[in-house]
């Protein structure tokens, strides 16, 4: 499962990098609002896997679900309270899902390095929460070769799951790959 689990997660991740790795140095490019929309559109590739060929498309929530879901999310709340000051100036994601697996893409453009810095440690933080709420962190890591910085997350719920946050710059992006039950079930099921 671990070796599925990190072909899937490497070939998100791999599939929305831009202009290559960096050696951890910052990188001068400034991304746009319509880089955040083109990258955060990609669709994920994986070898020996089969992904849907169309977006799962979600409905977006309105102001007031939003406002719900933070004032009864304790996590959520103190994201947004940590990165209120912080200004985004384009956005873009896409979600794709079977009965096996989940891939949620999620690409934001901030208006500097600086503020896209800002948002890691918080991020990050929440991720971990979640993690915890769903099962167990299994591993916590900084990732060098990455963009400017990386990090990622493995965690064991009703799945493995794997998150990638990672900075290029004012660009920020995460990759989630959610592997259910179903996937380790065949991958014992072959062994």
């Amino acid at each position: 499962m671990t070796v599925a689990v990190t072909r899937c997660s490497i070939a998100v991740v791999a599939a929305i990098v831009v202009g290559g790795c960096s050696s951890g140095e910052e990188q001068g490019k400034v991304f746009t609002p319509a880089d955040a929309t083109r990258i955060g559109n990609v669709r994920p590739v994986t070898p020996g896997w089969t992904w849907p060929t169309k977006e799962d498309k979600r409905d977006a929530p309105d102001s007031k679900t939003e406002a719900q879901a933070e004032s009864s999310d304790a996590l959520l709340g103190e994201l947004n309270k940590q990165t209120a000051g912080l200004v985004e100036i384009g956005e873009g994601g896409s979600r794709w899902k079977d009965n096996e697996k989940l891939a949620n893409l999620s690409v934001t453009v901030f208006g500097s390095a600086s503020d896209a810095h800002e948002l890691m440690a918080p991020l990050n933080d929440f991720s971990r929460g979640w993690a915890k709420v769903g099962g167990r962190i299994t591993k916590d890591e900084k990732i060098d070769g990455l963009g400017d910085e990386a990090w990622r997350l493995w965690s064991d719920g009703d799945g493995t799951e794997v998150t990638y946050h990672w900075r290029r710059g004012n660009l920020f992006v995460e990759a989630h790959v959610d592997c259910f039950d179903a996937i380790d079930e065949a991958a014992r099921a072959g062994s």
